[in-house]
Parts: structure tokens; C-alpha cells; sequence
């Protein structure tokens, strides 16, 4: 498994592990997560019952995609860079309906 995959699914875990308002948001939502990396690597995860499966590599047909690069990635879950700021300087783009960037944007947090 690769070091970024393995940073998804943590980032999986934790989400599936807490027990907040935000899960409570999205209990009754189903979304394709397809997340790009400009190396080449792509993976997916689904959101149903306010959990999301476990990192898959390949990509497939998604409501939310994101692009990005494995550095600025990595810096919005260490907290060194806000993906607002991110998504403002286009080092992440997001193809999504507005509901579902603002989904993901609490799924990052």
C-alpha cells in the first residue's frame, strides 16, 4: 500500500470512528469520493450510512472528484495548509455539486 493510500485510509477510520454532528449530517447521503493525484494514483471511497468504505484503488464514475498533488494533500490533513486556501490558489480542484464540496470540506476537517 502506498504512503498516500495509507493516509486515505486513516483519514477513513477517523471519520468512521467519531461520533459528532457532522456524521449525523450525512447519515442519509450516498456519494462516490474520486481522489486524483497528479503522480497517477487515484482511489475512491464511497459514503453511505454515514460511513465511508475503505480506500479502493482506480477510478470510477464519482460525485465529488478532487485533484491535487500528494505534497498539498498531505499538508491539509497535517493542518499545514487550509484547504479553503487550497482550493482558492488551485492546488486542489474539486468537481462537485456545491452541497457536495461543502460535504467534503466537513469530511476533511
Amino acid at each position: 500500500m502506498s504512503d498516500i493510500k495509507d493516509e486515505l485510509q486513516k483519514l477513513v477510520e477517523k471519520f468512521n470512528l467519531s461520533e459528532n454532528e457532522k456524521k449525523e449530517k450525512v447519515k442519509d447521503l450516498e456519494r462516490t469520493i474520486v481522489i486524483i493525484f497528479d503522480n497517477g494514483e487515484i482511489y475512491h471511497t464511497k459514503l453511505k450510512d454515514g460511513k465511508l468504505s475503505d480506500i479502493q484503488e482506480g477510478k470510477v464514475d464519482g460525485d465529488i472528484t478532487v485533484s491535487t498533488d500528494v505534497e498539498t494533500f498531505k499538508k491539509i490533513l497535517k493542518g499545514e495548509e487550509d484547504a479553503l486556501s487550497a482550493y482558492i490558489t488551485k492546488k486542489i480542484k474539486l468537481k462537485a455539486k456545491l452541497m457536495d464540496k461543502l460535504l467534503l470540506a466537513e469530511i476533511l476537517k
